[in-house]
């Protein structure tokens, strides 16, 4: 019998955790599989413990709540992990998704065909309306072949050997506690430590896109936050991190972002996103070599 727990962190998205919950509980479960759904809140109070408390009836699917009052993404996501205590396998997903009903089975699949530590599946968007195809090309995640071995990956659809992640402290690290990209330095730590994480396309985490996500401002704001958390990244896995070096990466991205965007400020031709997204990418990693991080999650 495997032991899974769902593992989801909430703040302020009452809305988002409850279709997620309802996407929860019609997944296809294999047989020898038990499931305990975790749902951690991250806030001054239990804000969300009712919309929990809507699916503690259900028979064959246990769910459980828990505040984690200290501020910080990191502390949320370890009291999940804590919480989970004698499952076999985490299973990471976010409150502003939906999980296809096949989701699991599907993560679970893949972990068993190569014994793998870890499966990483695909986020892709679904907008809450119609969107040009410049903002939906943002959104669109990366994409591997069934099988491919990552040396790093993200919770929003993530599946993890318990074992492994009892081998770090925390396990998610308290200095990104409020930057973001807990899981991605966590991933490549564990893949640094020998566990092998694969990749399965067909596993699926819906990320719902509301419409004030799909703003310039927003993407823009999105993009310099990202650029900066993941040299901060690159710095604490890398002890021969060059802060010269990538200044220098920086400046040439930001030029070309800026020539590029030329025609665009002119003229109004629709790659108006592509120089303006390199500006706000270097932008954010120079903010980070002066030594300023983001805190997102504050």
């Amino acid at each position: 019998m495997t032991r899974i727990a769902i593992c989801v962190c909430t703040r302020k998205r009452n809305e988002g955790l409850k279709n997620l919950l309802y996407s929860l509980f019609r997944l296809i479960v294999p047989a020898d599989t038990v499931i305990n759904i975790i749902v951690v809140e991250n806030d001054s109070a239990n804000f969300s413990e009712h919309i929990v408390k809507e699916f503690a009836f259900h028979r064959d699917i246990t769910i459980g709540y828990f505040l984690e009052n200290r501020q910080g993404i990191s502390n949320a996501r370890n009291k999940s992990v804590e919480k989970a205590s004698g499952s076999d396998f985490c299973c990471f997903v976010d409150d502003d998704q939906i999980v296809a009903p096949d989701w699991l089975s599907e993560l679970i699949r893949c972990q068993r065909e190569f014994n793998a530590d870890g499966v990483w599946g695909s986020n892709p968007p679904i907008f809450e309306k119609d969107v040009p195809s410049w903002i939906r090309q943002f959104y669109e995640p990366e994409r591997f072949a069934y099988g491919t071995i990552v040396t790093k990956a993200f919770t929003n659809c993530l599946l993890i050997r318990k074992s492994y992640l009892d081998r770090l402290s925390g396990p998610f690290d308290i200095k990104l506690n409020y930057s973001g990209g807990e899981d991605s330095y966590l991933t490549s730590l564990l893949t640094k430590m020998g566990a092998v994480i694969r990749y399965n396309p067909l596993a699926i985490a819906y990320e719902v896109i509301p419409e004030s996500r799909t703003k310039l401002r927003f993407i823009l704001k999105r993009t310099f936050r990202i650029s900066n958390t993941e040299l901060l990244i690159k710095s604490l896995l890398d002890r021969e991190f060059s802060y010269l070096k990538a200044m220098k990466r920086l400046i040439l991205r930001f030029s070309y972002g800026l020539l590029i965007s030329i025609p665009y400020l002119i003229f109004g031709t629709k790659e108006k996103l592509k120089g303006l997204i390199k500006m706000a990418n270097a932008t954010g990693g120079l903010v980070f070599i002066a030594g300023r991080h983001n805190r997102f999650y504050k």
